[in-house]
């Protein structure tokens, strides 16, 4: 593998704009942390060069499917949607097929691995997939590895299942490359608006940065897994083989917060996902994120993010439109 790193993101109709933007931010701002070009990327279409994305914003891709040199490529990014079309891309199949053979690692976002699975590129390997698409994995490829991580990296290939896990999918990528104080940095530069203070690159004491405890790691991803039955704090700290008290010292530590506001932040930002990108209702929504009033729904998520869920939704609507 060159210095220079060569991306390229295949954008499928309908692609999540935001997962597909929050992986090129990471590389971008990776290189004006570094001061250098490390990463370059492109983008590929299947068919005309000019793709819609889920938003409806059109988005003129660098080069049609044909076009790409997988030589010169050391990833490949598939980009998916809700609304993308799932069936066998035989072109699509054909450059992925050509990619593995020289070794180039192939990953995607949302439900891109669904490609890759198409291609036969899969077996062996494990991902991850947005939860809607899990159904159509097990009827077309019984034998896929589908895990409920929301980053899952198997050797060669790497996946995403939504546009929050495709920034951290890109800075695990990016910190086997580079080290913790690049990934710190981009994380301060890109998330510095969501509510939690910057990581530190040191420590009260001076000595360098440490990473999060796995059990913290764990903790979070629980909450991940569990946002529609919202688990209760003592059984959360159970999970963990942890005192609920020891649980709440180690939210403080590393994020700065208790693990319930954690959740309730990670609950509030799934359902802004689900409005600006799905058709459900927002009672549906909130239900999916673990509120069984709706009325509650509406005031913390107006406290939240300074909209109500309808008028999130009605601008969604009127973009898409």
């Amino acid at each position: 593998m060159s210095n220079l790193i060569h991306v390229t993101f295949v954008l499928q109709d309908n692609f999540s704009l935001l997962a597909f933007t929050a992986a090129a931010d990471a590389l971008t701002t990776a290189n004006l942390v570094q001061k250098s070009r490390q990463y370059s990327f492109q983008t590929a279409s299947l068919g005309d060069q000019s793709v819609a994305s889920d938003l409806g914003i059109q988005i003129t891709a660098d080069s049609p499917l044909p076009s790409v040199d997988v030589a010169s490529t050391d990833y490949i990014i598939v980009c998916g949607g809700y609304r993308c079309d799932l069936s066998h891309r035989p072109a699509l199949s054909e450059l992925l097929k050509k990619a593995s053979e020289r070794d180039v690692r192939l990953g995607g976002l949302w439900n891109g691995s669904i490609a890759l699975a198409h291609a036969g590129l899969m077996d062996g390997f494990s991902c991850t997939l947005h939860p809607d698409n899990h159904a159509y994995a097990q009827q077309h490829f019984p034998t896929l590895l589908v895990r409920n991580d929301a980053v899952v990296i198997d050797r060669a290939r790497f996946s995403a299942a939504g546009p929050n896990s495709s920034f951290d999918l890109m800075l695990l990528l990016i910190q086997r490359v580079q080290d913790s104080a690049t990934v710190i940095a981009i994380r301060n530069i890109l998330r510095a608006d969501v509510g939690q203070p910057p990581e530190p690159a040191q420590d009260h004491s001076g000595q360098p940065f440490r990473r999060p405890s796995e059990k913290l790691q764990r903790a979070v991803q629980l909450m991940r897994n569990n946002l529609d039955e919202t688990l209760h704090r003592d059984d959360l700290a159970a999970h963990l083989n942890m005192s609920t008290r020891a649980m709440e010292r180690m939210f403080q530590k590393y994020v700065n917060t208790s693990p319930a506001r954690h959740y309730m932040e990670l609950r509030l930002l799934k359902a802004h996902e689900m409005l600006r990108q799905t058709n459900d209702t927002v009672t549906s929504i909130a239900g999916r994120c673990g509120f069984v009033s709706g009325a509650h729904f509406s005031r913390t998520f107006s406290n939240r993010f300074g909209c109500s869920p309808k008028t999130l939704r009605q601008t969604a609507l009127r973009l898409i439109d």
